[in-house]
């Protein structure tokens, strides 16, 4: 992993480094050490005061004309990324052989850019578990050392059934890369079981081939795959396939969390939780589990805003929020629905532990310490809980609302309950 870690940057044009040591720096929050020389890179390395997760190398420098440095960095186990003007086909070939990560020609500003990414992306790869579906052991051995290289995690499966197993029972799994010949089962047809259960915003899968074209490759494709490689496959092209299916993962991922989070507290949204909800409410509807839903509301925000202004309002929703999300379990949704209004739907909480449990939340928000400007803001909270499911989810909130109500009624800062029979 690159996270916190050291890297060095091996370059003997001072402009060009401090322009590489700031940006990496910048972009990244790793440590950067610079190194002119090939001796002050040794020298670097072997203090022994830093580890080096990863280093970029110039080839040509004072003291070193044919890539000592980079054959030295690469010898002392230290991963390794060419950065440099010079190109040559065959020195390109050579030093791939030694496994470093990539040889970057630095002959346009584009060119920083792609090495910046390609630093963010080893410290992202660490995150990501991808995994290898081939009956050859040598296959799968190559793969994996690629992917290894570029930081991702990877898991074996020597046949479809059990890559099928690991990706439909693991969710951590977000890549599959597979043959298409397997004994047990081929390919498309792991390829279209995996779609059935995952789709495409949750796993990725390229399929590759030694043989089949392109009429395989268009059965990879129609059966829910996102790409295809044909074998032997350029391993830049195959680890760029890889980064841009990745990453594309990673963009639905965003969008689905900038449309399901709400923007001040982090919190789950209104949209967030009627759509998980009306999931756990079917699964209730059907004597799986027992729900208790819980609105909330902040007592008297109004004149907070009035009288400490929109930004202590804005702190105290945050902190409400936060203190929320500490309390319940992992397995409730806490959504901010809007304004001041907050709800909880809780799993199997067990009705005669609902009470401490609402409690406990209403307590938590008491309790807060809100200074805001100097000025300590007090903040209390009222609650109506229903622990009846009705006929759908928003018979269960209004129940639950209906209850907030009676609970204001009642001065406040309390909690009134509608419990089942």
């Amino acid at each position: 992993m690159l996270s916190n870690g050291n890297v060095l940057v091996i370059e003997d044009s001072k402009f060009f480094s401090q322009l590489v040591c700031k940006s990496v720096a910048e972009r990244t929050g790793l440590n950067v050490v610079a190194a002119a020389t090939f001796e002050e890179a040794r020298a670097a390395v072997e203090a022994g005061d830093k580890k080096f997760d990863l280093a970029l190398c110039d080839i040509v420098l004072p003291d070193s004309q044919d890539g000592e440095s980079v054959e030295y960095i690469c010898d002392k186990e230290i991963p390794c990324i060419v950065f440099t003007s010079l190109f040559s086909e065959d020195l390109r070939e050579h030093l791939f052989s030694k496994n470093i990560i990539d040889y970057v020609i630095k002959d346009t500003p584009a060119s920083l850019d792609y090495l910046l990414n390609l630093v963010e992306r080893l410290q992202l790869n660490s995150r990501v578990k991808v995994l290898v579906a081939d009956d050859s052991r040598v296959s799968r051995r190559y793969v994996r050392e690629l992917l290894e290289l570029y930081r991702f995690e990877v898991i074996e499966a020597g046949g479809g059934v059990d890559a099928l197993a690991a990706a439909t029972t693991d969710p951590d799994v977000r890549m599959v890369i597979t043959d298409y010949h397997m004994p047990d089962m081929d390919g498309v047809t792991l390829t279209r079981k995996i779609r059935a259960l995952r789709p495409r915003d949750d796993i990725a899968i390229i399929g590759f081939s030694a043989g089949g074209g392109n009429a395989l490759s268009a059965q990879f494709l129609k059966n829910g795959a996102n790409d295809y490689v044909i074998k032997p496959f350029l391993r830049e092209e195959f680890l760029w396939r890889v980064t841009q299916n990745i990453q594309s993962l990673e963009m639905m991922q965003h969008l689905k969390d900038v449309a399901t989070t709400d923007a001040l507290t982090g919190m789950h949204n209104r949209r967030f939780f009627f759509e998980s909800g009306a999931t756990m409410f079917a699964s209730a509807k059907r004597g799986q589990v027992d729900l208790t839903l819980a609105m909330m509301d902040i007592d008297f925000f109004k004149k907070v805003n009035d009288t400490y202004g929109h930004d202590a309002g804005d702190a105290v929703l945050k902190k409400v929020a936060a203190a929320l999300k500490e309390e319940c379990r992992g397995t409730d949704i806490v959504a901010r629905l809007g304004g001041e209004e907050f709800a909880v739907l809780a799993v199997n909480l067990g009705k005669e532990n609902v009470p401490a449990f609402i409690e406990k939340l209403r307590a938590a928000i008491e309790n807060l310490h809100i200074v805001h400007n100097e000025f300590h803001i007090p903040v209390t909270a009222s609650f109506g809980v229903s622990q009846i499911a009705g006929e759908s989810l928003d018979d269960m909130l209004k129940a639950a609302d209906d209850m907030l109500y009676v609970a204001k009624d009642n001065g406040r800062n309390r909690a009134e309950f509608l419990k089942a029979a």
